[in-house]
């Protein structure tokens, strides 16, 4: 999309059950809301963050690993020429000796866009998947996407890149379960991160002047904090998928429920934000109860980096064809 030029696009957020560890399942169960979507008139369709592979604070994580062309990927290029869409997830994938979130993005004609892997994961995370620095922007025909997975939508670099790259519109795919109150999160903070989240969708669209789509799991969740077994997590996902168009308005947005929402929004350069966004320090809003995740963070990057599992099982997934 050249500067000079101003376009309605129409758009969808997909939220879904995804069962951990369960791909083929979770798959077959996405592809009717994606064919709903498409049949509304949905041109590029948004997929949670993990929606094939689940979310699960455990080793069983790495069993739902994939190849870098392995199940999701060739599923997601079927679907999306077969429908004539642009369509988006991130999968657990298997590179050498690790894994990595990686979200992928094919076009109507099946083809691959380009991938994005996050590089910021959140508390329990940091001990099954590692991140890794690179670009947040995937150039189409339709323009200049940013991706921002989940975590990452609250750090500072992020919202600075997708200035800095003069995106046209963003992705903002999640895993956000509801926390739970117990030793060290107050029933307070859980409101507050509630709240948080539904705004995130909003902030990026008025920091920057573009489109947002922002699509998250829903259904109950459960699992152990690696390392601090009182934090176990028994709750559900708050879902709040939403769209917002680039004047900061909320189009639609779900509530906690399966289910998805098609709204058009226009591209436009000329409302572009031309100020540098307002960022808290290393946030990009400002942040909550974040000591004891960046602890656990800290913790679980070094217990990745010397597991020897981990490095086995990815090597094995990876030679996988």
């Amino acid at each position: 999309m050249t500067d000079e030029i101003k376009r309605t696009l129409r758009v969808a957020a997909v939220q879904v059950i995804s069962k951990n560890g369960m791909i083929t399942e979770n798959l077959k169960h996405a592809t009717g809301f994606i064919e709903e979507a498409a049949a509304r008139g949905a041109k590029l369709i948004l997929l949670p963050e993990f929606m094939p592979t689940g979310y699960i604070f455990s080793k069983e994580i790495w069993n739902g690993g994939e190849a870098k062309e392995g199940l999701t990927v060739k599923w997601i290029k079927e679907i999306s020429k077969r429908l004539g869409v642009w369509l988006g997830t991130s999968f657990l994938e298997a590179e050498g000796e690790d894994f990595y979130n990686t979200f992928i993005l094919a076009n109507p004609e099946g083809k691959e866009d380009g991938r994005v892997r996050k590089q910021k994961h959140a508390a329990g995370e940091t001990y099954f998947v590692k991140g890794e620095t690179g670009p947040h922007i995937i150039n189409t025909r339709l323009g200049k996407i940013g991706v921002g997975i989940c975590y990452e939508t609250q750090w500072a670099f992020l919202l600075k890149d997708m200035y800095l790259q003069s995106v046209d519109l963003m992705l903002q795919p999640h895993c956000a379960p509801r926390l739970t109150v117990n030793k060290i999160t107050s029933e307070k903070t859980v409101e507050v991160l509630k709240v948080a989240l539904e705004k995130r969708p909003l902030i990026y669209a008025d920091m920057l002047g573009v489109p947002v789509i922002f699509s998250n799991h829903s259904g109950k969740w459960s699992s152990p904090m690696p390392g601090m077994p009182f934090l176990k997590q028994d709750t559900h996902f708050d879902g709040l998928s939403a769209i917002v168009d680039s004047n900061g308005t909320l189009k639609a947005r779900l509530g906690s429920e399966e289910g998805i929402i098609v709204e058009d929004v226009i591209l436009d350069p000329a409302v572009k934000k031309k100020e540098s966004p307002v960022t808290y320090g290393r946030w990009a809003i400002p942040a909550h109860g974040t000591w004891p995740k960046l602890f656990i963070e800290a913790i679980g990057s070094i217990w990745y980096q010397f597991n020897r599992d981990r490095k086995l099982r990815a090597r094995e997934i990876s030679l996988m064809r």
